[in-house]
């Protein structure tokens, strides 16, 4: 069967942004988008990949930004660069500089100050929305003057105020159950670490969270000094793990069904988000739709090649199945499968 470029370009797009609706509903953002999967939200993440997705979703970007207004202090903006420079190509810097614009007013959100990829003074500004019949949505209304500073047009910014606080009972969200417990810092991500996987080195939780690894080693051996961290040696490797039975409460809070105990699961969403984009991106090369199969095959192997750090991380907990070995449209409909299954 023909595969149109176009259609699975728009396909991906939706994909990814139905999916992003889910994310941010199961953290407070207003919406009727099914929410309250156990798998654990990365905010940073979720914000990195909003700037880039919720170009095609109004709403979605708007929503978003209610919820950053409210809640924008539980997000670690240290993080959100480190994780920005670690996966270039997720985030629209110039969104970014954007959302940095409206929520940097607040006093108490001044770090996102000067965030973000601003466009050049002498590139002309283009519409911040994306029509799904291609092309950009009208702008309505004044330009807002946060968005117009970054290069992009939109209608002024107006806050509804319906987002919530997020559910730390969800099993999703114990990452903002942490920092609202240890603070917004290194200690939440890697202690969720821990209690999700139960014991590893500070190497692979360096990868998993996006710290540098020094950072994660100085922290583990502070924490150690709590004697609710233990240690012990495998070779030249030290592993670390957490008293559980000490702390098992925060997999099942107090709102879980008669006690029913649902672990969350861990999961490295940055890599998704820049499979989803590569992918994406190699759809809408221009012209590749009328080349031949073997020709367009090559595109998407040279695609996955680039990728093979992100789905090494992401076949860790995911059954990824596409392979350099398929040819032509068999490859097309694996990667497309893959996709689907990873954010359907």
């Amino acid at each position: 069967m023909a595969i149109s470029f176009p259609d699975t370009r728009r396909h991906l797009d939706e994909l990814a942004v139905n999916f992003l609706w889910r994310q941010w509903s199961s953290i407070g953002v207003a919406g009727g988008a099914r929410s309250g999967d156990a798998w654990m939200i990365d905010p940073e993440a979720l914000v990195l990949a909003t700037s880039r997705y919720g170009r095609h979703d109004p709403r979605l970007m708007d929503e978003s930004l209610d919820w950053l207004a409210r809640n924008g202090r539980r997000i670690n903006v240290l993080r959100l660069r480190s994780l920005d420079e670690e996966w270039p190509g997720v985030a629209d810097g110039r969104v970014l500089a954007a959302i940095a614009g409206v929520l940097g007013k607040q006093s108490v959100l001044r770090k996102w100050q000067g965030f973000g990829r601003p466009a050049s003074a002498d590139a002309e500004p283009e519409p911040l929305f994306f029509s799904a019949k291609g092309g950009y949505l009208p702008v309505l209304g004044d330009p807002d003057p946060d968005f117009q500073a970054a290069g992009l047009l939109r209608g002024p910014v107006e806050h509804r105020g319906m987002s919530k606080a997020p559910d730390t009972r969800m099993p999703g969200n114990l990452i903002f159950l942490l920092r609202a417990f240890f603070g917004v810092n290194a200690r939440a991500e890697i202690f969720a670490w821990l209690l999700v996987h139960g014991s590893g080195n500070p190497t692979a939780i360096a990868r998993d969270t996006g710290y540098f690894f020094k950072s994660v080693q100085l922290t583990l051996n502070e924490m150690e000094e709590s004697c609710q961290i233990l240690s012990s040696r495998q070779g030249r490797e030290k592993i670390y793990r957490v008293i559980a039975d000490s702390w098992h409460f925060l997999l099942a809070p107090h709102g879980s069904p008669k006690g029913q105990r649902v672990f969350p699961i861990w999961f490295a969403w940055m890599p998704v988000f820049a499979i989803i984009t590569r992918i994406a991106e190699t759809f809408a090369i221009p012209g590749l739709e009328q080349k031949p199969e073997a020709f367009q095959a090559i595109k998407f192997r040279d695609a996955l090649d680039s990728l093979k750090p992100a789905i090494d991380r992401v076949a860790v907990t995911h059954d990824w199945r596409t392979t350099t070995d398929l040819r032509g449209a068999n490859l097309i409909q694996s990667l497309l499968a893959d996709l689907d299954s990873l954010l359907g």
